[in-house]
């Protein structure tokens, strides 16, 4: 594991008595993921490049963890080999920066595809500052919290993504990107 969150380590002890509570296991693991993806955006921005990883357990840990941080490219990023004894949550993963040519400020169907057939539910967090939710039961990305309400690259004109849906399954992703 690289880094330590000592800002939430009391909340996050609470993860694994939390996972029989879903709604606050899940808020839990929103907080974590919102502060992973916090720490690399500027860094994402910077480069030009997607960072990644997961979130689980390790071992018989009762607090939740990170893989080490996979780098990737502007448009991608391969997530890291799982450690033998870490149990994974959820992925999580950057979209690099505002390129005005690029569909950034939603998961991609890729995005999408990749959870879905893991069995783990994903955060992304955009250019823009939203950060989406991957649900791999409902089988559907929501919008956690919009534009600005996580770093955002300076450079990132709002305008250009204007009237952005909120929540999108995979047919409605095919069609948002016209790959019907």
């Amino acid at each position: 594991m690289i880094r330590v969150f000592l800002g939430a380590a009391l909340l996050f002890a609470t993860a694994a008595w939390a996972q029989d509570d879903d709604a606050e296991f899940l808020a839990i693991q929103h907080d974590l993921a919102t502060e992973i993806l916090n720490d690399l955006q500027p860094a994402s921005f910077a480069e030009n490049v997607e960072f990644c990883g997961y979130i689980g357990f390790e071992g018989d840990s009762e607090y939740l963890s990170i893989t080490e941080i996979g780098r990737g490219d502007a448009t991608s990023c391969e997530l890291p080999e799982l450690p033998d004894d870490f149990e994974p949550t959820a992925s999580f993963h950057t979209h690099a920066a505002f390129d005005p040519d690029q569909e950034s400020e939603v998961p991609s169907i890729d995005d999408m595809i990749g959870d879905l057939e893991f069995g783990v539910d994903g955060y992304i967090a955009t250019p823009g500052g939203r950060l989406w939710f991957l649900d791999v039961v409902e089988e559907r990305a929501k919008l956690l919290c919009g534009p600005y309400c996580m770093l955002t690259d300076p450079n990132h004109d709002e305008d250009v993504y204007y009237g952005l849906r909120d929540s999108f399954t995979l047919p409605e992703l095919y069609r948002f990107f016209d790959e019907e």
